[in-house]
């Protein structure tokens, strides 16, 4: 198409901030196969002795491209869109923005989060549990990247001028910002977190929905407030926030679990009475009594709850539970919801090897939770994602030597995964048994298991680390939710969690291959 051509159509039109071919004296679109050129008249300008800007601002948002509106019919031509508004800088450093990504609270970077300049209007996300192969959410963009261990991320070829726009996604987690000016042939470096942090609840971006079953015996759902997730968003199965509680099982419950199960812990049954009107946790039956009430959420936790309570959950829940993953569900199980996996219907117990071992340290039949002295652990960094992870935790300061972290509690249901479907992440050796002392403390299997790799949808994870004291949280928890929660930075165990919830939001693939670039 001829540039006059493309010029009159893009005086028509509104383009985030009218970058994209603008005129013909601003922007001319090259030949297929080279960059447009920006021969001033922009009004985008380095700051800085470096010929770096920084960008210090931005918008949030879940709906259209903050900033103007890409045309839904592009025209044919060499460049469309934004891609017209790529500098071409001969003998120059190119055009790029950079940055990190960081958690919702904008304190710990993330890992493998795609950030990338939408050529497109970005389409609104399914609701619900949904396949999300990695390579299909995200289409022809002008530029993409992932974060990498420190979460830094580089964006080269960027469009250049006022209002360009920038998407941050892991899974359905995902924020939408306006860049205020881009500076031809020159780095524009976020440099603020709480611009290019995820969304703390939905006003500022999208929050995959998620279900949390509450234990006895741990608080996974303390986790998402300490990462900083609005309180506003947990609600109960019937409120509107991203995030709804359930109530598991305990020993008081008739849970189906031996004498004394949970050990006399109590889980946290309501809410506080400054949230939700105090009411009170819908049961987790109703969460897994079928595949279609699982399939609402995008992830569902179970936290620990003291025992297994068999009884509780029937082979038909144990289907369902499966169903749901094998749909494109994510299940994230804590210690002892390893009775969904281990017993399970087939081919779940061929997982891994699964038996339920007295814990180190100092377990026995007087003290099971043994003490809090830290356990060496042992990163697996065989394959990409693990060998990011043992680099990502020295980065966060959760681990000083790269391959290994310190835990407290750790416990001993799985001591070998089965490499043909499932992976291994982190390991600690149980000395209550010389022989064979490995203990899974993280393990992942994608789903459906046993089809071909383009029909992997789904992905569960069973962890037997915690991300509270395993013995008696009964004071907090008499509180209420979120009263319940000490709010503090997170730990470096719970670093380790946050890096395993946020990579079980992420797109499914092979993990024997590195993350991909979205094209």
């Amino acid at each position: 198409m001829k540039r006059s051509m493309i010029s009159a159509y893009f005086r028509h039109s509104v383009v985030v901030g009218a970058v994209a071919c603008a005129g013909a004296s601003a922007f001319s679109c090259s030949p297929a196969g080279a960059d447009s050129k920006i021969d001033g008249g922009t009004g985008a300008t380095a700051t800085g002795g470096t010929g770096a800007s920084t960008a210090g601002s931005g918008k949030g948002g879940s709906g259209p491209i903050l900033g103007g509106e890409i045309p839904k019919d592009m025209p044919d031509g060499p460049c469309m869109g934004l891609e017209c508004a790529v500098p071409a800088c001969a003998g120059a450093p190119t055009t790029t923005i950079s940055g990190k990504v960081y958690d919702p609270a904008g304190k710990v970077p993330l890992y493998n989060v795609m950030v990338y300049v939408p050529n497109a209007p970005v389409p609104a996300l399914t609701e619900g549990a949904a396949c999300d192969r990695c390579g299909t959410s995200v289409t022809n963009p002008v530029t993409a990247a992932v974060t990498d261990e420190t979460g830094s991320f580089k964006l080269d070829k960027a469009p250049a001028g006022p209002n360009i726009p920038l998407v941050i996604q892991v899974g359905k987690w995902r924020r939408q910002i306006t860049i205020p000016n881009v500076a031809p042939c020159a780095d524009t470096a976020l440099t603020d977190p709480q611009v290019t942090r995820l969304p703390r609840n939905k006003a500022e971006g999208d929050i995959p929905r998620i279900a949390i079953a509450v234990g006895a015996a741990d608080q996974m759902e303390c986790l998402p407030l300490r990462m900083g997730i609005d309180p506003a968003e947990f609600t109960t199965a019937t409120g509107d926030g991203r995030i709804h509680l359930y109530l598991g099982h305990h020993n008081e419950d008739d849970g189906g679990g031996p004498p004394g199960g949970g050990m006399g812990a109590q889980p946290v049954v309501k809410f506080d009475d400054a949230h939700n009107a105090g009411a009170a946790l819908t049961s987790a039956d109703d969460l897994w009594a079928s595949a279609e009430s699982l399939m609402k959420y995008d992830i569902t936790i179970l936290s620990c709850e003291g025992d297994a309570f068999e009884r509780r959950k029937s082979m038909a829940v144990r289907e369902a539970m499966y169903q749901y993953e094998s749909q494109g569900g994510r299940v994230f199980a804590s210690h002892w919801h390893n009775v969904w996996f281990e017993e399970g219907p087939a081919p779940l117990p061929t997982t891994g090897t699964w038996s339920t071992r007295m814990p180190n340290p100092s377990g026995n039949e007087q003290n099971r939770n043994g003490d809090d002295t830290p356990q060496l652990a042992t990163i697996n960094q065989t394959f990409p994602k693990g060998e990011a992870l043992a680099k990502w935790l020295v980065n966060v300061g959760a681990s000083s030597v790269l391959g290994n972290m310190d835990v407290v509690y750790p416990r001993d249901n799985i001591q070998a995964v089965n490499p043909e479907i499932a992976r291994e992440w982190i390991t600690v050796n149980n000395p209550n048994f010389p022989d064979a002392p490995k203990a899974v403390q993280y393990m992942s299997f994608n789903t459906p298991i046993g089809v071909p790799e383009e029909q992997i949808c789904g992905r569960a994870v069973y962890t037997d680390l915690h991300v509270a004291a395993v013995d008696n949280n009964n004071t907090l928890n008499a509180l209420g939710f979120p009263a319940s929660c000490e709010m503090r930075d997170l730990s470096a165990q719970e670093k380790a969690v946050a890096f395993m919830l946020f990579d079980l939001s992420s797109c499914v693939q092979n993990d024997d291959d590195p993350p991909q670039v979205p094209k």
